[in-house]
């Protein structure tokens, strides 16, 4: 689990476009893949559910990316994901000096 939550929170799902990441305490890592009703990007209400994949059955990062790929989600650009992973240290330091203060 720690490789998964890794993945997960330090942006490395994210850097995949069209890819978010919400946090459910107490329920388990499931990737839940959309498809828009229209032929246009829509708003969410529009999403219908395609397919739903527990995440805790890939043990490796490797493996985490190797799914996002072959779901077809595409890597965004290097600038995005280095803007996507330093967010994602500075949440986490805040989070730290807050605890410690």
């Amino acid at each position: 689990m720690p490789i998964l939550k890794s993945f997960l929170k330090d942006g490395e799902a994210e850097s995949y476009q069209n890819v978010q990441v919400k946090f459910v305490p107490g329920r388990k890592a499931i990737m839940t893949i959309y498809e828009n009703d229209d032929d246009e990007e829509g708003e969410e209400e529009s999403w219908v559910e395609k397919e739903q994949i527990v995440l805790s059955d890939y043990k490796t990062k490797d493996e985490m990316h190797a799914l996002m790929v072959e779901k077809g989600f595409q890597l965004k650009s290097p600038e995005e994901v280095e803007a996507i992973q330093q967010q994602y240290k500075d949440e986490a330091e805040a989070e730290r000096t807050k605890a410690e203060e």
